[in-house]
């Protein structure tokens, strides 16, 4: 992985010098194993694992080895036993395949990786549980389909991106169970200079289990989950920032990712904040989906191996994890220091003109609209109607829209004008105009004169008592609207809002 986004951990965990290591330990275990079972003395065991630990893999000699013998487990061999008394040498690798030894060692860096992994996902989950508590009461627009939806609050907004975390992360946590099978079972898999006893045994003192069925390698497949295990978490961390681009375009933006005092935006358009960190971390995604593609395809391998395998897990794997973890600090750093406007979010609510309350009225009416003659479908069109009579634009806003333009002398003068206009402008909700049964004809709408006043009389009719205009008014306010969230901060997080954080 370039540097840019590499993880000084997870380096450390794929590099060379760990991955010996393990080598080592997985050597010493199956030198460790025949003790048990009476195969070796203690005493040469002691010895071997005293040398070798006091001397550790001389990794330019390794190399330099590799570069002679095109097989990098048999330069380590060789490495190893050079550091031997001759009379030790002939235990280490004794019986064993190169993937006797690689294999277990796979398995150990795999989870040491997901255990990292998942302590990072902790300290992203911690900041939007600190988020949703923040924000429990901030009410805004919801959105489905790209169009103004139902109102909630960001708190639960935060909640929904928590879950979908939570589901990646639990994938990760079971993919994990997988990591704890090896195999120590010879060159074909079927034990033919390896007991089934020394594989136990070896794998135990590793913390491994045996997996039965094995050729040369454990199948690809039985690592798959974990690889989709990370792209579900590189997927759910980047609807987060799909979510925080889509926001924070200009105009009113809704929140920011943090902008640094001297950072610089376009190079040609210096009042620009362009959102590079959630752009960035879509970039991660598409390469953790790119990484996973190599890793599926593994799971084919020719009879009981070949090494194309070997060659994609060495680097596919790693860098799965590089950007995995470089998704996840990235979005930690961009929630710590998000910059969210409550204000913007009042305007939009403001904007859509009571639509955020469109479902609620609809079912009021469908209740008490049969008293005056509003069956089901009519409660339906008469918000429909009185959405689309709010939105409608007011005359110089129609004439900009259907009078084109004739030339730059005209657009200033129809740019001024519309400024004028903007600032004028005071148009009704839905909210205003059924209460007072002031819906009139639109061209969205199938339907004609009559039918309208019809409704208006009826309107009228059923808003002539006070109680029910206000049991009407009800209905568009945050606290009736957001009156359920509570059971979700408790449900999630174990929270109640209004609670000490």
């Amino acid at each position: 992985m370039i540097k840019r986004y590499r993880d000084e951990s997870i380096e450390n965990l794929w590099s060379n010098e760990n991955k010996v290591a393990l080598w080592q330990d997985v050597e010493l275990a199956v030198i460790q194993a025949r003790v048990q079972l009476g195969q070796v003395a203690e005493d040469v065991f002691l010895k071997i694992q005293k040398t070798l630990s006091s001397k550790p893999v001389n990794i330019n000699r390794w190399l330099e080895l590799e570069e002679v013998l095109k097989h990098d487990l048999n330069a380590f061999v060789k490495e190893r036993k050079e550091n031997l008394p001759q009379g030790l040498r002939f235990y280490i690798h004794d019986q064993m395949t190169s993937y006797d030894t690689e294999e277990a060692a796979f398995a150990l860096t795999l989870s040491l990786s997901c255990e990292y992994t998942l302590q990072k996902i902790d300290m992203l989950e911690h900041e939007l549980v600190r988020l949703a508590k923040r924000y429990c009461f901030t009410p805004m627009n919801a959105r489905t389909h790209g169009q103004e939806a139902e109102m909630q609050s960001f708190g639960a907004k935060c909640l929904t991106w928590l879950v979908e975390l939570r589901l990646g992360r639990e994938s990760l946590f079971r993919s994990m169970g997988n990591l704890k099978y090896s195999k120590l079972s010879g060159a074909i898999g079927k034990y033919g200079s390896i007991s089934p006893e020394l594989e136990e045994k070896a794998l135990r003192i590793l913390g491994l289990k045996p997996f039965f069925g094995a050729t040369q390698i454990v199948p690809r497949g039985f690592y798959l989950s974990t690889a989709q295990a990370l792209c579900q978490v590189t997927q759910a961390v980047n609807k987060i920032a799909h979510d925080i681009r889509l926001s924070a375009r200009s105009g009113k933006p809704l929140m920011q990712e943090p902008f640094g005092k001297k950072q610089t935006g376009s190079s040609a358009m210096p009042h620009k904040k362009n959102t590079i960190f959630t752009e960035k971390i879509e970039g991660m995604d598409r390469l953790a989906r790119g990484y996973l593609k190599s890793i599926e395809e593994n799971s084919m391998t020719w009879e009981e191996r070949a090494i194309e395998q070997s060659s994609c897990e060495r680097v596919a794997w790693p860098d799965l994890f590089h950007v995995t973890v470089h998704s996840i600090t990235t979005l930690t750093k961009v929630l710590s220091g998000l910059r969210v406007y409550p204000d913007n979010m009042l305007w939009e609510i403001k904007n859509s003109r009571g639509c955020y309350a469109a479902a609620q009225a609809k079912d009021w009416l469908k209740k008490y609209g049969q008293s005056v003659g509003i069956d089901e479908d009519s409660a339906y069109r008469i918000v429909q109607l009185a959405a689309f009579n709010a939105h409608e634009p007011c005359k110089w806003a129609r004439d900009l829209r259907f009078v084109p333009l004739m030339s730059l002398y005209g657009a200033d003068n129809k740019f001024c004008e519309c400024l004028s206009g903007m600032m004028r402008s005071n148009c009704e909700s839905i909210e205003t105009i059924i209460v007072f049964g002031r819906l009139h004809l639109s061209d969205q709408l199938d339907c004609d004169e009559d039918q309208i006043q019809l409704w208006n009389r009826s309107l009228q009719k059923l808003f002539a008592s006070t109680k029910m205009v206000k049991d009407w008014h009800k209905r568009f306010i945050p606290s009736y609207l957001l009156r359920n969230e509570p059971i979700l901060f408790r449900k999630i997080i174990g929270w109640t809002p209004g609670s000490p954080k």
